[in-house]
């Protein structure tokens, strides 16, 4: 009895077809429902709070007597305040006014706090001072240091950006020297170093590139914490002046209404809501992503 010889392959390893996809790595190329709620959120939320307010023709200063505590209607999409002013417009340049306030002052706090946590982690006589001045920064809540340096800052938006700014800064100088300590163990910076690569050169050709991911998704959650910061400031009166609307100004103002007409609550509260809400889980699942495409 001949034994039937399996049939050869006689193409090289370069002739051989890739292999397909994993299901689970094209699983991860697609957006999820939550992703494509909260990107539309964002997008609708800038788009109407550059464009809404001139194709409605509204404003979020005029005030109408006849029209207090109005409700909705053709003209006043989500009502009016105590005041007969718009509740949407009012609303929309609150989305402006805080967003402006949260993302400069982020900015700022990453633009600081990034670098110096990255000298920290790799630089150990540089740690000792950075380390100590981010300890006494933390030693108060950061809450408290944003309302005491508001009030004696004074109300006015870069005062605001400043008070949001120190509290932040900490934070994110821990989180690049973290990241920064784990990456500088890896082989290629040993390398680096031992051909004699200069530290600010493997700082930013080496460091830099590997926590940026981390460092932008704790962005986008920062930016959320910024908002919330902004709005218990501004209804505490330590925030923009009262002239400008904010979503903060906005509920203080409408609490003493909150029995008779909760709208003028319930409506900026939900817009702070959604809007912290969609920033935290765009930055869940980028960090979700980049943890599995690293697998």
């Amino acid at each position: 009895m001949k034994l039937l010889q399996q049939p050869t392959d006689d193409r090289t390893d370069a002739e051989a077809p890739l292999p397909p996809t994993p299901a689970r790595r094209r699983r991860r190329m697609r957006i999820s429902v939550t992703d494509g709620i909260s990107i539309l959120w964002l997008v609708v939320l800038v788009a109407a709070m550059f464009i809404l307010p001139h194709l409605l023709d509204l404003s979020a200063d005029a005030m109408s007597a006849p029209d207090r505590l109005a409700g909705i209607s053709s003209h006043h999409l989500l009502g009016t305040d105590n005041y007969g002013r718009d509740t949407l417009a009012r609303c929309l340049a609150g989305a402006r006014v805080s967003l402006f306030i949260s993302i400069v002052s982020v900015g700022a706090a990453a633009v600081v706090g990034v670098p110096l946590g990255m000298f920290a982690g790799y630089y150990r006589r540089a740690d000792v001072v950075i380390s100590f001045v981010v300890d006494v920064v933390l030693a108060f809540p950061g809450l408290i240091l944003a309302l005491a340096l508001a009030a004696f800052l004074g109300a006015s938006v870069h005062n605001v950006i400043i008070a949001i700014a120190v509290p932040m800064f900490p934070v994110f100088v821990r989180l690049a020297k973290a990241q920064t300590m784990s990456v500088v163990r890896r082989e290629y910076v040993e390398a680096s170093q031992v051909i004699g690569t200069p530290g600010l050169s493997i700082l930013w050709r080496d460091v830099l590139p590997n926590i940026a991911e981390a460092m932008l998704a704790f962005t986008f959650v920062s930016i959320g914490q910024a908002i919330l910061i902004e709005g218990g400031l501004s209804f505490l009166g330590m925030g923009v002046p009262s002239t400008q609307a904010t979503w903060g100004s906005m509920i203080n103002f409408g609490r003493n209404y909150m029995t008779s007409d909760p709208a003028l609550v319930a409506i900026p509260s939900a817009f702070m809501l959604f809007t912290i809400l969609a920033l935290n889980l765009l930055s869940d699942r980028y960090l979700a992503r980049n943890a599995g495409s690293r697998r």
